[in-house]
């Protein structure tokens, strides 16, 4: 099968090589998925560039933490999935191929009227949306809530999820184009950073007080300056620094307010039965609750591209490739 693999770490996308490998094999509790879609996201950077959960021992490998498609194999211990169903998978590595294995517990099915572009653009995005809203932040009806880099996947995932949930919710993007889809999706208030302070904006639109939650995954000074928007009790969680540093400890913040970092990956590591939650969304999905907006597909063999053009924020919504 062709599959795209990393031999050596490097910081720009050309450590991407296309090559022949085996088909993988699936163990008892495993099932092989000939892929139709996997989606890109920013860890896999961190991942060709060596930042990412990965030692050079490992290597080559294959990236891809998500991806959709048919089940092709499944081992003798798999019970709940058959061959020729559509599903999603979750697996961490080993979507940028035609064949990959995951576990039987790193897989949903997909429902009729979903096509498998949409369903693998879902779990990474949606997941850390909704844990790291309910539970990390403890989002509450009637609150304000920041969503910075609303143009991102997880932007678009939690400012609908966030009005789902019936917050005010303000977000920050850097033109006139995606702040009309922004607006669009339902948020309530797009700050176009590249023209006007967010801090200011915030104050504005809160009288003063700040937001409850802020959603941060951007560093820097953008992570500064997001504290400051805080209200008294307000909560932080960032996703890692994209763009730029962030404390190893969070700093300590006074009149109740409090920032975290928060990660999908270990947090379903410590609550497996949450990835049941892609139930939920998918349904949502098709009833178009809330909606997956894929901004650009490229081929297996335009995998370099891809990660190119994702690293370039310029993309509104999901980066993903496709096999056919």
């Amino acid at each position: 099968m062709k599959a795209i693999r990393i031999h050596q770490f490097g910081p720009t996308e050309n450590v991407l090589q296309y090559d022949d490998v085996p088909t993988p094999t699936p163990a008892a509790d495993e099932v092989l998925i000939r892929i139709e879609a996997a989606s890109l996201n920013r860890a896999d950077l961190g991942l060709r560039n060596g930042s990412y959960r990965v030692s050079p021992d490992e290597l080559p490998i294959i990236p891809g933490r998500e991806f959709a498609g048919i089940v092709e194999q499944t081992g003798s211990n798999v019970r709940e999935f058959h061959v020729g169903q559509r599903v999603v998978a979750y697996a961490g590595k080993g979507g940028y191929a035609e064949y990959a294995k995951a576990k039987a517990s790193e897989v949903r099915p997909v429902p009729d009227g979903i096509d498998l572009a949409t369903a693998a653009a879902v779990p990474t995005v949606f997941l850390t949306a909704w844990f790291g809203l309910t539970e990390e932040a403890k989002l509450q009806s009637g609150e304000w809530l920041l969503v910075q880099a609303g143009s991102s996947g997880v932007g678009i995932a939690a400012i609908q999820i966030g009005k789902h949930l019936g917050a005010q919710v303000a977000t920050t993007s850097s033109d006139d184009t995606k702040v009309k889809k922004l607006q669009h999706l339902g948020a309530d208030i797009v700050i176009d950073y590249a023209n006007d302070d967010f801090v200011l904006e915030v104050a504005r639109a809160t009288h003063k007080r700040g937001v409850d939650v802020v959603l941060e995954m951007i560093g820097g000074e953008i992570y500064t300056k997001s504290l400051e928007v805080l209200a008294p009790g307000g909560r932080l969680f960032s996703l890692g620094g994209a763009f730029g540093p962030i404390p190893e400890m969070p700093p300590q913040l006074s009149d109740g307010r409090k920032a975290t970092r928060f990660s999908i990956t270990n947090y379903l590591k410590a609550h497996p039965q949450g990835f049941r939650q892609l139930d939920t969304f998918l349904r949502l999905i098709k009833e178009n609750t809330f909606h997956v907006v894929i901004d650009k597909a490229f081929s297996l063999a335009e995998a370099r591209t891809a990660q190119r053009y994702l690293a370039s924020r310029e993309h509104f919504g999901k980066v993903v490739l496709t096999m056919a």
